[in-house]
């Protein structure tokens, strides 16, 4: 019985942190979208910055640092809405991969109470 709710609680929080690391966007559709037209008007004559750029809007730094660059902020104030945006995308990581540890550690708890249960009945 043990093993078996330990087995599930791994499951859940294996899928949890596993989804939520590869399965979401870290970017909204719309800053997603406001990136890029940003970087259309920005670069627009640029084919080879809208290339290099274009696929980096979905990071949360590219995402601040293209707002900032429209919104004519100086370059301390766009270095600090890069950073707060990419420590906050680090968090989020962290939590995603605390998620997906604290599943295998009970998956792993799950087979250690199984192989005990199966020793006290032999």
């Amino acid at each position: 019985m043990k093993a078996l709710l330990y087995a599930s609680l791994g499951v859940v929080l294996l899928g949890v942190g596993l989804y939520l690391q590869f399965g979401t966007a870290g970017v909204s559709p719309a800053d997603r979208l406001r990136c890029e037209q940003a970087i259309e008007k920005v670069y627009g004559d640029s084919d080879e910055a809208k290339y290099t750029l274009l696929p980096k809007c979905n990071e949360l730094g590219m995402v601040a640092m293209m707002d900032t660059r429209i919104g004519g902020a100086g370059a301390e104030q766009a270095a600090q809405a890069i950073a707060s945006a990419n420590r906050s995308d680090l968090v989020g990581i962290l939590i995603n991969c605390a998620l997906i540890g604290a599943g295998i550690g009970a998956l792993g708890a799950a087979a250690a109470a199984s192989r005990q249960s199966k020793k006290q009945a032999a």
